[in-house]
């Protein structure tokens, strides 16, 4: 009540812009409150010790012949400096398993190190070392195994018809080029979905459609070939809708060693100009 005198419109007014400042000031440090309780949120979140998301981000800190260097009441691990050169894990999935001889899940961490679209598995010395990284900070009575293996082979033995618009090697050149980059622009462990492959196809110039001749030889569909953990490649499977890889990433055939029978895209794809017309139509002069 002792303010009323001190009431005015005007925009000059002392108290009125005073108190403009003092409403301005509390705004901005509820602001900066709310802002601090979404970070401190989202850091608790991320640190959730012993959760599957937790091992996946310990594996993105991995440094290569760097010491671990855990803290003696056993709450926080590190490096004595970070090194992003050595950091060589860059992709990283989990997934439980489950048996029935053990009772508790097994968290299986798929790696792969290099960049999307040319991932390579991490060599078979280093995962020892990683390994050891992963169990030297587990919890106690959690089984985890970290894998990495070679890309799985994508091989899209598919008819594909086109307008007859240009050369085929061309057109061969434009489906490898899609379909590489389908496998650049795919995330790390997601589905292999057979329509996404006839997409990548069909995005293509000049090509009208694509197709699974089932009466050819050999055997057409989307197939996958996976490597084990021994490093042996398996016989291509067909993938009926979708399916998941064993690596977590696909690449296509190189051609050389175990992958030596197993065709790349240009020769898995068989080009035929489409005239409009299938093998009943009749034909006229």
């Amino acid at each position: 009540m002792e303010l009323t005198e001190f009431s005015s419109d005007s925009k000059l007014s002392i108290m009125n812009a005073l108190t403009w400042v003092v409403s301005a000031v509390i705004h901005g440090f509820e602001a900066i409150l709310d802002t601090f309780a979404v970070d401190i949120s989202t850091t608790i979140n991320q640190r959730i010790n012993g959760t599957p998301v937790y091992y996946a981000n310990a594996l993105l800190k991995y440094q290569q012949g760097d010491i671990l260097q855990v803290r003696e009441d056993g709450l926080a691990f590190g490096y004595e400096s970070v090194d992003e050169t050595k950091q060589i894990i860059t992709q990283v999935s989990y997934s439980e398993s489950s048996s029935e001889v053990n009772l508790d899940n097994k968290l299986i961490l798929k790696v792969a190190t290099g960049s999307k679209g040319k991932l390579s598995a991490i060599p078979a010395q280093e995962l020892v070392m990683i390994n050891a990284y992963i169990h030297k900070i587990k919890f106690a009575g959690t089984r985890i195994e970290v894998t990495s293996l070679e890309g799985d082979v994508l091989i899209p033995r598919v008819s594909v018809f086109y307008d007859g618009a240009v050369l085929e090697s061309q057109l061969y050149d434009a489906i490898e080029e899609s379909l590489n980059s389908y496998i650049m622009n795919i995330d790390f462990d997601s589905g292999i979905y057979i329509s996404k492959v006839f997409e990548a196809i069909r995005s293509v110039d000049h090509v009208t459609d694509v197709y699974i001749d089932t009466d050819a030889i050999p055997e057409q569909g989307v197939f996958l070939a996976h490597y084990n953990s021994d490093g042996i490649i398996s016989q291509p499977q067909k993938i009926i809708r979708m399916t998941h890889t064993h690596s977590g990433y696909i690449k296509q055939s190189t051609g050389k060693d175990q992958e030596q029978s197993l065709p790349g895209f240009k020769q898995a794809i068989k080009l035929i100009i489409d005239n409009g017309c299938d093998t009943n139509c009749l034909q006229t002069d």
